[in-house]
C-alpha cells in the first residue's frame, strides 16, 4: 500500500522501531495537533513514574461524571487508581481521566511530559469535553514524536502494557490486522474535526513498532485507509493479515 499519497496538510504519520531507528514513514512528525483522547496517554506515562499504590482509593464528586463515561452510567464516585487508568485507556472514560487530572495535577503532568519524557509539543491545557475552555483558546496538544516518547515510556512499564492491551480500536491503525499473534497496545481519539490513533504493534518474533496518525478536519474514508495501511507497513505486510 503506497501511504505517501494519502499524505497531505490535514495529517502526520509516524512510522518507526520503538527504541529507536530509522523511521519508515515520517510525515509532519513534529507539528503540533489537537489530541483529543490520545492525550491519556500521557497520563498513564506519569502515574507509572509517580504513583505508589496503584490500590489508592480516589473519591470523585458528581459533579464530575460527565459524558462518554462508565462511571457516568453506573454513577460511580469512588474507584482505585488502577481503575481509574484502565477504564480511561480502555473506555476512553472521560470522567476517570478528569478525576486523574484534578488528583494529579495538570501542572504537573505537564512539567513530567517536558522534563522526564522530553516532549516538546505536549500540553495539557484543558479538562475533557470543556469546549469553554477550547472557546478561550486552551486545548490539550501533542506531535507524533512525543506519542512515541510517551508510548515508548509506557510500554517499557509491565503496568503500562496490562493497561495498553486492553484498548482495542478496531476502525484505525488494526483496521486490517485480524492475526492473534500480533501484540497491540493503542490508543484513538476523536473530537469534532479530529482522528487520531497511536499504537505500538509487535509480530510474534519481531521488533516493537510504533505507529500514529494524527488529523485535522480530515477526509473520513482517506484516513482510515491510511491508518489501516499504517499498521500493514509497521508489520511488513501489504494485504490483511489473518
Amino acid at each position: 500500500m503506497e501511504l505517501q499519497k494519502y499524505f497531505d496538510d490535514t495529517n502526520g504519520v509516524l512510522i518507526c522501531p520503538l527504541d529507536g531507528g530509522e523511521a519508515m514513514y515520517s510525515h509532519n512528525p513534529d507539528r503540533p495537533f489537537k489530541s483529543a483522547s490520545i492525550i491519556k496517554t500521557f497520563v498513564l506515562a506519569y502515574y507509572i513514574a509517580n504513583c505508589d499504590d496503584f490500590d489508592r482509593v480516589i473519591e470523585i464528586p458528581r459533579k464530575m461524571l460527565i459524558g462518554t463515561s462508565i462511571m457516568t452510567e453506573m454513577r460511580i464516585t469512588k474507584a482505585t487508581v488502577k481503575e481509574l487508568l484502565v477504564w480511561m485507556m480502555s473506555f476512553s472514560d472521560n470522567s476517570a481521566t478528569n478525576a486523574l487530572f484534578l488528583d494529579a495535577g495538570m501542572d504537573k503532568i505537564n512539567e513530567f511530559c517536558v522534563n522526564v519524557l522530553g516532549t516538546k509539543n505536549t500540553v495539557i491545557g484543558r479538562k475533557m469535553l470543556d469546549y469553554a475552555a477550547v472557546e478561550r483558546g486552551e486545548d490539550n496538544l501533542t506531535s507524533l514524536n512525543d506519542c512515541l516518547l510517551a508510548m515508548r515510556y509506557v510500554i517499557a512499564s509491565p503496568i503500562g502494557r496490562d493497561v495498553m492491551k486492553r484498548h482495542k480500536g478496531v476502525e484505525r491503525i488494526v483496521r486490517y490486522i485480524y492475526d492473534p499473534t500480533v501484540e497491540y497496545y493503542g490508543k484513538g481519539g476523536s473530537i469534532p474535526d479530529v482522528y487520531n490513533d497511536i499504537a505500538v504493534l509487535r509480530k510474534e518474533g519481531g521488533e516493537y513498532m510504533f505507529v500514529g496518525v494524527l488529523s485535522y478536519k480530515y477526509d473520513a474514508a482517506k484516513i482510515k485507509r491510511l491508518m489501516g495501511g499504517a499498521g500493514l507497513a509497521a508489520l511488513g505486510a501489504d494485504r490483511p493479515m489473518v
